[in-house]
């Protein structure tokens, strides 16, 4: 016969079946808040349901998941030779972006592949893009509030679905957005060589931009939220609010934003129709 569970041990069960819950909403919602956009976005001509979550699945289950061990593998591989601490930072600011976004891109290829009449334009691209992106955000955001959670608990979790779910819940859809934009230009391209040229400096410039994100942006972000008094000092207990509705935000607008804007206004103009 199993033990009887105290109070004590009632009230940590219940935490234990919560905890999964709340990290699970907290990464859906922001998502599902800009799935509600690029829906209004794609309002002329809306992917059907299935195409929608082919992508989501790809840039959440294929993407996320292969790219995070080859990841791994390359980081292991330059342990040796540069220390385990040297070779994650590199991988974090180097080898993710590209691995990252080709990995993302080649969805758009297959999509291209085997519905090629949803990626007739700049526009499709861009939205078949986002969906993808979205879809790798959701997978990274379980993973970092999972963290969050063990560092700082629920209060923790909450922090972690404003700055990752809520501000930088798009960076990923623009990122592959803008190979998408690239690639459905090219499908109007009268010269065969613009055909290539543009897909390969329109995902140069996404991985240019994630690059910049993991390099510069997420080091400003945390340096912001850790609010220590010198550089060798503790982090704060929490993040001030200072940090967190006028720091961070301004970070993932500098960071972000450009990039956002640039598609709006291709999209927009329906630029490659």
């Amino acid at each position: 016969m199993p033990p009887k569970l105290g109070p004590d041990s009632t009230g940590v069960l219940t935490d234990m079946l919560q905890t999964p819950t709340i990290i699970v909403v907290a990464a859906v919602v922001p998502s599902l808040a800009y799935a509600l956009l690029l829906i209004a976005l794609d309002g002329r001509r809306p992917r059907p349901w299935s195409a929608v979550l082919a992508l989501l699945f790809w840039g959440a289950v294929v993407a996320a998941f292969s790219s995070a061990r080859m990841n791994d593998l390359v980081a292991a591989g330059l342990a040796d030779a540069t220390g385990a601490t040297r070779a994650h930072v590199l991988v974090a600011t180097a080898g993710a972006p590209v691995i990252e976004e080709v990995l993302k891109a080649a969805g758009l290829l297959l999509v291209l592949a085997v519905r090629p009449s949803l990626l007739r334009s700049a526009r499709d691209g861009i939205v078949d893009g986002a969906w993808i992106g979205l879809g790798f955000d959701l997978a990274e955001n379980l993973e970092y509030l999972t963290l969050a959670a063990v560092q700082g608990g629920t209060a923790g979790v909450m922090r972690g679905m404003w700055v990752r779910g809520f501000l930088g819940g798009l960076k990923h859809a623009v990122f592959t957005g803008t190979v998408g934009a690239g690639i459905g230009w090219a499908r109007d391209a009268g010269a065969r060589r613009l055909r290539w040229l543009v897909p390969a400096c329109a995902l140069l410039a996404a991985i240019a931009q994630h690059a910049a994100w993991n390099a510069v942006a997420s080091e400003a972000i945390t340096r912001a939220l850790c609010g220590a008094a010198a550089p060798q000092a503790a982090c704060r207990a929490t993040p001030a609010d200072l940090a967190l509705f006028v720091s961070v935000p301004l970070i993932v607008v500098l960071f972000v934003g450009p990039g956002a804007l640039a598609l709006l206004a291709i999209a927009r103009r329906g630029v490659g129709r």
